[in-house]
């Protein structure tokens, strides 16, 4: 390939793996948001808790 090709792919790449690197990011920081509320509500209340958030949201974005 030419330096204008190998330039584009390499540009490419680090832009891809900066996007999945943020992702990762997202997703462990999701995981330990997820471990703190699963270690102060053991079992069922998390489910609980998290279906009575949502309803609540919910019904305020209905009420808007």
């Amino acid at each position: 390939m030419n330096i204008a090709g190998d330039l584009l792919r390499t540009l490419g790449e680090g832009i891809v793996g900066l996007v999945g690197g943020a992702f990762r990011a997202f997703g462990a920081a999701i995981q330990a948001v997820f471990g703190i509320f699963h270690s102060l509500l053991p079992g069922l209340w998390l489910p609980v808790v998290a279906l009575a958030v949502i309803l609540i949201v919910g019904w305020s974005l209905i009420k808007r």
